[in-house]
């Protein structure tokens, strides 16, 4: 095997891996992404961006996640 050759075949190899990386990136550009939810703590007001939370991060104050249930101070 030629190094000409050799350049010819390690050249194709970064072509397709490079492809696959820019197939994979669009792919997950085109992806729709998650809505960010954001609420308030009912006893400081703290905006909180993320409802997977059960304390506060300003009070600690403990947020509830129940929908009739209210855990207001």
């Amino acid at each position: 095997m030629d190094f000409e050759e050799l350049v010819c075949y390690s050249q194709t190899i970064i072509l397709i891996i490079l492809g696959i990386g820019y197939y994979l990136n669009v792919k997950n550009n085109t992806l729709p992404l998650k809505s960010k939810v954001e609420s308030k703590c009912p006893s400081c007001g703290y905006t909180i961006s993320d409802k997977e939370v059960n304390y506060c991060a300003k009070c600690g104050n403990m947020l509830s996640h129940s929908k009739g249930l209210s855990l207001e101070k």
